[in-house]
Formats: structure tokens, sequence, C-alpha cells
């Protein structure tokens, strides 16, 4: 419990600190490379996950693209809401494409996509809108594609006290248990598997 450690005093500071630093891409992803161990379990999920490269996959919320060279480029798109964050993945990928784009209303046709990738987007979301995401996904996915989901779950270990900090700092306020995950996707897609993932000091389901 966070609430016996003097630093959580200092909470609403520097998460207000943390959301002014959000706004700049590089620091922030500098900052997130650092807390994340370097993003090294996120890529062997999707290494895992796609032994074979899609033909087309959208990654929802991309950021800067860090993901993108997991992927060929001719078979990569990736959208983000901030055209700070797309500037930069445009900048540091050229050969990808990267759209500005509102993951809730998805300007793709259907069935356009074989894989779509969503990591650390729902919990910036309330249900409502975070079915309304997955909606669209399911809509461009073509049938028989392939959704590889990651999101934040509460801090698994009670000895790791930065994850903890930094998810009393996080922005997204829906940090969900994985079954909550589980019953926002049940409605439209098949959950193959669900796993526990932990990637620097932060904790995921997949």
């Amino acid at each position: 419990n966070l609430e016996s450690y003097p630093m959580i005093a200092l909470a609403t500071p520097i998460r207000k600190s943390v959301e002014r630093l959000s706004q700049f891409p590089v620091a922030f992803d500098w900052l997130r490379w650092i807390l994340e161990g370097g993003f090294i379990n996120h890529r062997r999920l999707i290494a895992r996950n796609f032994p074979s490269p899609p033909k087309r996959v959208l990654d929802c919320g991309c950021g800067t693209g860090i993901y993108a060279s997991s992927f060929p480029s001719e078979s990569y798109t990736g959208i983000d809401l901030s055209p700070k964050y797309i500037e930069r993945a445009r900048r540091c990928y050229p050969e990808y494409r990267f759209k500005v784009m509102d993951a809730t209303a998805l300007n793709f046709e259907n069935e356009s996509f074989d894989a779509v990738i969503v990591s650390g987007v729902i919990h910036h979301l309330p249900n409502i809108d975070s079915q309304r995401l997955l909606s669209e996904v399911w809509r461009v996915l073509r049938p028989g594609g392939h959704l590889l989901l990651w999101e934040d779950v509460p801090t698994r270990s009670r000895l790791n006290i930065i994850g903890q900090l930094v998810h009393q700092l996080d922005v997204g306020e829906h940090i969900r248990e994985g079954d909550a995950y589980a019953e926002l996707l049940l409605p439209l897609f098949d959950v193959e598997s669900m796993a526990a993932m932990r990637s620097g000091f932060m904790d995921y389901i997949t």
C-alpha cells in the first residue's frame, strides 16, 4: 500500500509533471524505455505471436512507432491520436506508414488487416470507448485475423514499489484486472489465451 510511503504525498504534482513530459515524445520514450526494461518482453511477445509476418498489420495507438521494426515496412500501418507522436514516428521510421487517427473511428475498409496490435491503449479509456475501439478492430480484421492486445494491470508484487508508484502517476485512469479486459473482448472475439507479462517494473495481461 503506497499510503505508507512519504513519496505518495508528491503524487499529484509528479503526475502533472508526467503529463507534461508525455507531450515530448523523445523524453517520454526514454522514460518508458527505462521503466519497461527496453521493451524486450514486448518484442518477444510480438515475435512469439507472429512467427511469420502478417501481410497487413495495424498498430492501434502506435505512439512513436516503437514496434514498427518488428514487421516488414510494406505490411505495417501505425495510427495514433497524437500528431506529435506520429511526426516522431515518421522521422524515426520513414519507410513505414503512419496516420493520425482515432482508434474508436478507424478510417479503413472492412476486413483491411490480417492482424491488429493494441498495446497500452484501453487502460486510458472508459468501458464505452474501449468497446467502440474493439468494435472497430473487429470490423477491420479479416475473418480469422489475429488481435494481439496487452494492457496494464495493477502491480502484482507488493515489493515492486516503483511499479506501484508509476501506476499512481499513470495518465491512464482505467487500469483493470485481467478479467475485466476479457469481459470487454468476449462479445466480439474468441480469447485464445491470457497470460501475465512483466516488462521492467510494469505488469501486463496479454
